[in-house]
C-alpha cells in the first residue's frame, strides 16, 4: 500500500525472556505480526497452541505479545507466564452442558419432541473439544448456550404439541475480510501527528490504523480485547456511518486520529488510566454514528423521529450514543465484553458523556466548566479528568483547521456542500434556514473566520493553559488559518469593490454613449432644420 518498510536488509529485534528461572533468546522481523511473536514465545516454554500467554516487563508491567516489544538486556528480560485458564473454562462449560442434558433428560419424557434441542446440546459439546477454541468462539458458544437456557426453559412451560418448533442455532462465524497491512515505522510516527492526512487512506487502511491505535496504547490488553473481536467491532462501526460529504467515517478516524496525537503530544499515556484512554477513543470512533446529514436544528425545526423520541435534547448525540451500544450488544462486536459490570457502566458512562459533550449547543456550559479547573487542575480529582476529556473530545472534532491547509479545505468544501443540502431542503419545506448554511450568503471566508475567532481559538486557548507543549503544533496552525482567511476575505473584498467600481464606469460610460448619441442625433435635427430654412429663404427671395 506505499506505506510498508521497502529496505531490502531488515534489521532484527532481539529480546531476552526468562521462563521457569531460565533465560532464553529469541529474534524477530520488527515487521512480522504478533502472532509470530507468540509462536516463538510457545516455542521457548514448549506449551501447548492453545495456550494462554503473558509478559511481563522488568518492572512488573503486563506488556502486549506484539512485534513492537521494546528491546532489552540480559539482566532486564521479559518475564513470560503461562496459564491454562481458557481450558479451564471451556471444561467448565463443558461439564455444564452434559449436566443440562442429564437434567433435561429427566424432566421431559423421552418421546424425540425434544430430539433437535439434544442435537444442538451435543454439538455445542463437540465444538468445545476442538484444540485451540478461540475466544470468539468461546464468546459465541456461551451466547448460545444462554439462548438454549431460555430455549428450554419456554418450551417447558408451552403445550407439548409445540415442543417441536425450534429455532436453528447458526454456526457461522463472519470474519471481516479486510487485508491485514504492516505499517511501517514512519507511518507509525507520522499517525502521531496533527499534520496527517487522511485523505491519502482508504477505508480498509483506516481500520487497520485504528486497530493499531488500541495495540499501541495497551488497551487491547487493559480490557482483553481479543483481536477479532475488534476487528468485527471496528467493521460494524465503519457500516455504521452513513455516505454524507461531512459526517462520515473518515470524519470519525479524523476525530480518532488527532485525538491519538494528542494523547502522544501530551503524555497522556503516563496521566490518564488505560480506561479512560479507552472511553476517550472509542467515543472519537463512535461520536457521529450513523448521522443523517441534518443537524440537531432542523431535526429539531422539522419535528423528526428523532427530535421527537429525544424530546429535542441533543437528538442527534443521544442517537449516536444509542448505536453505539447496539453494536456492543452484540457478543461478536463487545470489545468490552470481558470487563465486570461495575467497570462497564462506568465506562458505558464515559463514552455517553463525552458524545453528548459534542453537541454544539453545549459549548460554552464545558467550555467554561473546564477554565474553572484548568488552573487548578488535579489528576487525581475524577471531575477534572471528566472535564479534561470532554474538552478533548471537542477539540477534537472540530479539528480541522489545526491541520495543513492542503488537508483542511477539503474538509470545509464536505462540509458546506452538507450545509448547503440542508438549507436547500429547509428553504423547499419552509423551515428558517441560518446564514452560515446559506448558499447564496455564504463564502469560504465567512464561514471560517468567525468561528476560528471566537470558537476554535479560545477552544485551544484554555486547553494550552494545562498543556503548553501543544501551543505551537496546534494553537499556532489556527491563528495562521484565522489571518489567511482574514487575507481572502480582504481580497474578495476588493474583488468585489473592483467589480462594483467596474459596474459604476460601465453603467456612466453607457449614460455619456446615451448621451452622445442623443446629442448627435440633435444635432442632427438641427442642421435638417437649418437646411429647411435655408432652402425656404431662398425661395420667398427668388419669388419676390
Amino acid at each position: 500500500m506505499g506505506r510498508t518498510h521497502s529496505s531490502g536488509v531488515e534489521k532484527r529485534k532481539k529480546l531476552y525472556i526468562t521462563y521457569n528461572e531460565s533465560i532464553e533468546t529469541i529474534a524477530f522481523s520488527p515487521f512480522c505480526t504478533s502472532s509470530d511473536v507468540k509462536e516463538l514465545l510457545i516455542a521457548v516454554c514448549c506449551a501447548p497452541h492453545n495456550s494462554s500467554l503473558k509478559l511481563v516487563d522488568y518492572q512488573g508491567h503486563l506488556v502486549p505479545i506484539s512485534p513492537t516489544l521494546e528491546c532489552n538486556t540480559p539482566d532486564k528480560p521479559y518475564q513470560l507466564l503461562v496459564t491454562t485458564a481458557r481450558r479451564d473454562s471451556i471444561m467448565e462449560i463443558k461439564n455444564l452442558v452434559a449436566n443440562m442434558g442429564d437434567i433435561f433428560e429427566k424432566i421431559v419424557e423421552c418421546n424425540g419432541n425434544h430430539e433437535d434441542l439434544m442435537k444442538k446440546i451435543e454439538y455445542l459439546e463437540s465444538q468445545l473439544q476442538v484444540e485451540g477454541f478461540q475466544a470468539i468462539e468461546l464468546e459465541k458458544c456461551k451466547n448460545d448456550l444462554m439462548k438454549l437456557k431460555c430455549k428450554i426453559s419456554d418450551e417447558l412451560a408451552l403445550p407439548r404439541s409445540r415442543l417441536h418448533v425450534t429455532t436453528p442455532i447458526s454456526a457461522k462465524r463472519d470474519i471481516p475480510l479486510y487485508p491485514k497491512y504492516v505499517l511501517s515505522g514512519e507511518t507509525i510516527a507520522y499517525l502521531k501527528q496533527p499534520t496527517f492526512d487522511m485523505w491519502n487512506w482508504e477505508p480498509n487502511e483506516m481500520l487497520a490504523l485504528l486497530e493499531h491505535m488500541y495495540t499501541d496504547l495497551n488497551l487491547t490488553t487493559e480490557f482483553k480485547i481479543n483481536i477479532m473481536v475488534l476487528k468485527k467491532w471496528l467493521k460494524a462501526v465503519q457500516n455504521k456511518y452513513r455516505n454524507n460529504p461531512f459526517h462520515n467515517f473518515r470524519h470519525s478516524f479524523c476525530v480518532a486520529q488527532m485525538m491519538y496525537g494528542m494523547v502522544h503530544s501530551c503524555n497522556l499515556q503516563n496521566k490518564l488510566s488505560r480506561k479512560d484512554l479507552g472511553i476517550l477513543l472509542t467515543a472519537c470512533i463512535c461520536h457521529d454514528l450513523d448521522h443523517p446529514g441534518f443537524n440537531n436544528t432542523y431535526q429539531i425545526n422539522a419535528r423528526t423521529e428523532l427530535a421527537v423520541r429525544y424530546n429535542d435534547i441533543s437528538p442527534l448525540e443521544n442517537h449516536h450514543c444509542a448505536v453505539c451500544f447496539e453494536i456492543l450488544a452484540d457478543p461478536e462486536t463487545n470489545i468490552f465484553a470481558n470487563v465486570d459490570k461495575e467497570e462497564f457502566k462506568e465506562i458505558r458512562q464515559g463514552i455517553i458523556d463525552l458524545i453528548l459533550a459534542t453537541d454544539m449547543a453545549r459549548h460554552g456550559e464545558i467550555v467554561q466548566h473546564f477554565k474553572s479547573v484548568s488552573r487548578s487542575f488535579e489528576w487525581d480529582n475524577p471531575t477534572h479528568i471528566k472535564q479534561l476529556q470532554a474538552i478533548m473530545i471537542k477539540c477534537c472534532d472540530i479539528s480541522n483547521e489545526v491541520r495543513p491547509f492542503s488537508v483542511a479545505e477539503p474538509w470545509l468544501e464536505c462540509l458546506l456542500e452538507e450545509y448547503f443540502t440542508q438549507s436547500d431542503r429547509e428553504k423547499c419545506e419552509g423551515l428558517p434556514v441560518a446564514s452560515f448554511m446559506d448558499r447564496n450568503k455564504v463564502t469560504k471566508p465567512t464561514a471560517q473566520i468567525g468561528f476560528i475567532k471566537y470558537v476554535l481559538i479560545p477552544l485551544y486557548e484554555t486547553l494550552c493553559e494545562l498543556f503548553p507543549e501543544i501551543e505551537g503544533t496546534m494553537l499556532q496552525p489556527l491563528k495562521d488559518a484565522y489571518v489567511y482567511y482574514e487575507s481572502k476575505k480582504l481580497e474578495d473584498d476588493l474583488a468585489k469593490d473592483d467589480h462594483n467600481r467596474n459596474k459604476t464606469c460601465q453603467a456612466l460610460l453607457n449614460e455619456k454613449l446615451e448621451l452622445e448619441r442623443k446629442l448627435a442625433g440633435a444635432e442632427k435635427t438641427i442642421s435638417n432644420l437649418a437646411v429647411v430654412v435655408t432652402n425656404s429663404d431662398n425661395t420667398s427671395t427668388k419669388i419676390q
